[in-house]
């Protein structure tokens, strides 16, 4: 490792470390500037200028160019170099994009189309549309979370990690490609070439939440149709409170629901009330 990433790899460890997954990503990014603006040190104003101009005409977002900046700032000051930039310089953050939920025609042309994925992309995609995991919980996905036919959802922030069952039709696309944990950028890519390859246009608003989001309002109505409180469509996509909920509050409601608490408390009793009638899995069947 270069000097430059190795004084912040030990300023992020130091005085209070950091993830091994925040550190990754900290490096990833602090490598990729330091490769664009070559072997001058420490790079000038004109530079970081230039750098930021590019990932804008890339149509880089403005969240994540605000996130570079944070880690270039970080990768100077653990080289003891001047920051040349002020305030005013920090890519500002425009309003936040609620975010554009697919028709379940698109989800169907989604996986419809995996013969034209890589092994990689539909590793992720069987993931997202059966278990209508984040872009974070999907970065955090390593080999070592799936076994004995279980898959284990790594918590975001302050949540709980949970186990879960893994369904027969999505096996073989998980089989077939062993994960590492990602940088949520790298994540982002395999969702924008999954998207261009299966010829769905691309859209201003389109993300995995996109899936998340179709398949937590799908699910309430299969609930509903099962007389299953529709609750179980939160728990199952380990929702927080002000999430989804927040930025969709027009909720399905139903009165009357099977008595299902005894049931709750069998373990995976949650997944094996939801998988069979899950929306889009019996889609994965070959």
């Amino acid at each position: 490792m270069r000097t430059e990433l190795e004084n912040l790899r030990l300023a992020l460890t130091s005085p209070e470390r950091k993830s091994p997954t925040t550190i990754e990503n900290y490096l990833i990014a602090a490598r990729k500037f330091l490769n664009f603006t070559g072997n001058k040190l420490p790079p000038s104003k004109a530079n970081l200028k230039r750098f930021f101009a590019q990932q804008k005409e890339n149509s880089i977002t403005s969240r994540t160019q605000n996130y570079y900046f944070s880690v270039i700032r970080k990768l100077y000051q653990a080289n003891s170099w001047l920051w040349p930039l002020s305030k005013k310089d920090r890519p500002e953050i425009s309003e936040k994009l609620l975010a554009t939920a697919f028709t379940v025609d698109e989800i169907k042309t989604l996986i419809k189309n995996r013969g034209n994925y890589s092994k990689e992309e539909c590793f992720y995609l069987a993931l997202a549309t059966t278990f209508g995991m984040t872009g974070l919980e999907l970065a955090k996905v390593e080999n070592k979370d799936i076994k004995s036919g279980k898959l284990y959802i790594k918590p975001i922030r302050h949540g709980t990690g949970r186990w879960v069952v893994v369904p027969g039709e999505i096996m073989p696309a998980l089989k077939e490609y062993h994960p590492k944990q990602l940088s949520r950028s790298t994540v982002s890519a395999i969702f924008k070439r999954i998207l261009t390859k299966s010829a769905l246009e691309v859209r201003r608003g389109y993300g995995w939440y996109s899936i998340r989001i179709t398949l937590w309002e799908r699910l309430k109505v299969a609930l509903a149709q099962n007389e299953l409180p529709l609750t179980l469509a939160d728990s199952y996509l380990r929702l927080s409170k002000g999430s989804i909920q927040t930025m969709y509050p027009h909720r399905l409601s139903a009165t009357v629901y099977k008595d299902i608490k005894d049931v709750l408390e069998e373990p995976y009793a949650l997944d094996r009330l939801v998988l069979p009638i899950h929306p889009f899995i019996p889609l994965w069947q070959d």
